[in-house]
């Protein structure tokens, strides 16, 4: 009797584990399947979220850029505060609106207001705001000597010059009106006219070398912005960039920055986005989004640069190693990887008529930059093709591929064709020596490097018709095949 109860308890716990293991096994593929399905929506979602983070991370930097320039610009000891006290007597340092700021100084590794700054021209900056008001804006007359003002929109297209180009260096007085703004200029005033409220200005003015600054400032000084109603100080932005990594931040900054402009047709654009949290106003929109949109947007944003970086890589065409700039450089339609990378790598670029920027990352072999080789490039006798000048800038990238200028014993940061210590070989050719030790060599032209990546950016202003058709090409960057100091 006893034998057949424990016979019997043993049956019911096998069938009852069988039951139990079925349902475990059962539960299992339930959850694994949900994973798979939540995984599956997951990347969907974030292939989906990438051309939305694209046409915002273009307008995003250009909040944070303003936001920060006249800060950082002050932080830099590169503003004329003597210059901007007259002008503005209440500064204390914060962004200030429809005034100019002179950059008495050339940029430095310190300079970090914008990415890839030239060691070339004295910037003269204007964060405006037409909203409140026309600004006036007066340009001398610049006879020889190089200068642009350029006109950026807050989706980084440039969409109004003045300069050598268009007017032969001769000055004027402008109006800058914004949309549905009343202005009647007098004569010999020209208005311009904006289809935005947001505008960044940014004037160059050359300068071949230190003994060169002073006449160049006092051409830049008479660059002048200034509203029609000296109390129109503008409407300041009310939500700080703080990091594009932040997917909150991001879209509260371009929410604000959308709604303050809504009639163009860039921002109309971002209806085709609101589900992705793209909702002009809405300062507040990613608490809304689905879990999903949230968990995209925060994995996009830690690599945006990455991501960024990435794509424009592989669509620009590479010459013997030097990266040619896309044809819409500065107007870029709805081209926003485009757009998302300049913002990065080179904020502020001008159009291809103005000017050309060549990056290189290799040598002319396809290898990476290092600083620890030794390189060679050779201008030839007869030039380059421009009509104002031509440059070669070094950077080093840091953590988040933005390119800057660093820290080297001759403070030497470029090269360009005016250049008051340029030495030539016995043919008339420039041998620039790209290296980490100065060369022994006294008839080459030393551009110090910095260790591990560099990249650098040779730019040539004016270009004729042979390099925009691409007929001409930037010299090749050779390494030698063994580390020398020649």
């Amino acid at each position: 009797m006893y034998t057949e109860h424990v016979a019997t308890i043993c049956l019911v716990f096998w069938r009852s584990s069988k039951e139990i293991t079925l349902l475990s096994v059962y539960i299992w593929l339930a959850v694994g399947l949900v994973l798979v399905v939540f995984v599956g929506l997951f990347l969907h979602r974030v292939r989906t979220l990438k051309a939305p983070l694209l046409y915002a991370y273009g307008l995003y930097e250009f909040a944070r850029s303003i936001q920060i320039l006249s800060g950082q610009l002050r932080k830099e000891g590169l503003i004329d505060k003597e210059d901007v006290h007259k002008q503005y007597p209440t500064w204390s340092g914060e962004p200030f609106l429809n005034r100019h700021i002179h950059l008495t100084k050339l940029s430095t590794p310190s300079s970090r207001a914008v990415t890839a700054p030239n060691n070339d021209t004295l910037y003269t900056s204007a964060i405006l705001d037409l909203s409140t008001g026309p600004v006036e804006l007066i340009v001398p007359d610049a006879t020889e000597r190089y200068l642009s003002v350029a006109f950026m929109d807050m989706f980084n297209d440039q969409i109004a010059y003045i300069g050598t180009r268009a007017t032969k260096g001769k000055g004027g007085v402008y109006w800058l009106v914004g949309p549905g703004q009343q202005a009647s200029p007098s004569e010999g005033v020209q208005r311009i006219d904006f289809p935005v409220n947001d505008l960044w200005m940014l004037a160059r003015v050359f300068v071949s070398g230190t003994s060169d600054l002073d006449a160049a400032r006092e051409l830049q000084r008479q660059i002048r912005v200034c509203p029609l109603d000296p109390s129109n100080k503008g409407v300041p932005f009310q939500t700080k960039a703080t990091s594009a990594r932040d997917p909150k931040n991001v879209l509260a900054v371009i929410n604000e920055l959308l709604a303050r402009s809504p009639q163009t047709g860039h921002s109309q654009r971002a209806t085709q986005w609101s589900a992705f949290g793209i909702q002009p106003g809405n300062v507040n929109a990613f608490d809304t989004l689905p879990l999903l949109t949230r968990l995209a947007w925060s994995l996009l944003t830690a690599h945006v640069e990455r991501l960024i970086v990435k794509r424009i890589d592989a669509q620009q065409s590479a010459q013997a190693g030097w990266m040619t700039p896309p044809p819409i450089l500065g107007q870029y339609g709805t081209q926003d990887d485009i757009r998302a990378a300049v913002s990065l790598i080179g904020f502020g670029a001008l159009t291809v008529d103005e000017a050309m920027y060549f990056r290189a990352m290799t040598d002319h072999q396809g290898r990476p930059l290092d600083g620890q080789q030794t390189y060679r490039m050779r201008i030839p006798a007869e030039g380059v093709p421009v009509d104002a000048f031509w440059s070669l800038s070094m950077y080093k990238p840091d953590e988040t591929k933005r390119l800057y200028f660093y820290e080297n014993e001759i403070d030497r940061y470029a090269i360009n064709s005016a250049s008051q210590d340029l030495t030539y070989q016995e043919n008339g050719d420039i041998l620039l020596a790209i290296q980490p030790h100065r060369p022994d060599d006294p008839t080459l032209v030393w551009l110090p490097t910095p260790a591990g990546a560099f990249q650098m950016i040779f730019r040539t202003y004016l270009p004729k018709q042979e390099i925009i058709s691409g007929q001409w090409q930037v010299p090749e960057v050779k390494m030698l095949p063994h580390t020398t100091n020649a």
